[in-house]
């Protein structure tokens, strides 16, 4: 009997990525293995400390007991890992002398290259580097010089990295998306795009790079990829992405959807059809069965 490998895909959302935490908490506790992690920008983040080895308890105890400034720190000291401050140093020392290809986990970290104007699975090569990568929000951090790219938040293009979990192999994907990509108005795109013209000429590795990236990035369409086949959006209501003082209540947030999934998610792993568990799921219209997998 073939086994189904599931796939996480942790979308962007800055410091409501603590609904991730809560995802992964409910998951572990239910007894459903992760076989394969797709993060962009926070998503990244915490799933790579999930791909190492970290449990999802021991992430939990540090959001519920983290002091709000040392998110503000983190967030003043431009999102890098290698820092000095205690947040900063937390991560650290769960993802130093790790690499990617390395994990008992398959792992990917989604990014945004500035100069191809693409995006891009990070599968190779030291997990602290692409994890400061696809984390590195514009104007807050700068490009991050790595393989060859310069390289920004992985957020601009996907709810949650939906393909490039299915490219490390998952049967049976989860996405937990805590918001939608920005562009703008149509109305509104093309000063902004003679805008992001008059700034092309900034050196790449300028923190101003960001900002003809991120204008050219919000004034195209976005492109579907792959449906995930149980997409969780916790319940967030009105908190913001750079919010230090919600981070607990996002994590519930993460843990009350998450528990609502958990039927169909079961459901779908011993071989049910897509079409059956959605009829039968009511309770969660979060569920997008993948054509692909009926």
């Amino acid at each position: 009997m073939r086994t189904l490998k599931l796939g996480l895909a942790l979308g962007a959302g800055g410091t409501k990525g603590a609904a991730h935490v809560g995802v992964m908490k409910v998951l572990n506790e239910a007894g459903i293995p992760v076989d394969a992690i797709a993060g962009t920008s926070i998503g990244a983040l915490y799933g790579g400390v999930l791909a190492v080895g970290r449990s999802a308890q021991e992430m939990e105890d540090g959001i519920r007991t983290c002091p709000p400034l040392d998110v503000v720190r983190f967030f003043q000291h431009r999102l890098k890992i290698r820092h000095q401050n205690r947040l900063a140093r937390r991560f650290y020392e769960a993802l130093a002398g790790h690499n990617i290809e390395d994990l008992a986990v398959p792992y990917a970290a989604t990014a945004s290259d500035i100069v191809a104007h693409s995006h891009v699975a990070l599968t190779r090569g030291p997990l602290i580097d692409a994890i400061e990568a696809s984390i590195a929000i514009p104007l807050i951090a700068r490009p991050v010089a790595h393989q060859g790219r310069y390289l920004l938040d992985g957020g601009f293009w996907e709810c949650a990295p939906v393909d490039a979990a299915a490219q490390l192999g998952a049967d049976l994907i989860v996405a937990v998306e805590l918001g939608t990509p920005f562009t703008l108005p149509i109305n509104l795109r093309t000063p902004a795009g003679w805008l992001a013209q008059r700034l092309a000429g900034v050196p790449t590795h300028r923190t101003i790079a960001g900002v003809p990236f991120s204008i050219n990035a919000f004034t195209r369409d976005l492109q579907p990829g792959r449906t995930a086949d149980v997409v969780i959006r916790p319940s967030l209501g009105r908190v913001r992405g750079n919010s230090p003082f919600h981070m607990t209540r996002c994590l519930d947030a993460g843990i009350e959807a998450a528990t609502e999934a958990v039927p169909a998610i079961r459901a779908l792993l011993a071989g049910e059809s897509p079409a059956a568990v959605a009829r039968d799921f009511v309770a969660a219209p979060q569920l997008r069965p993948d054509p692909g997998l009926a």
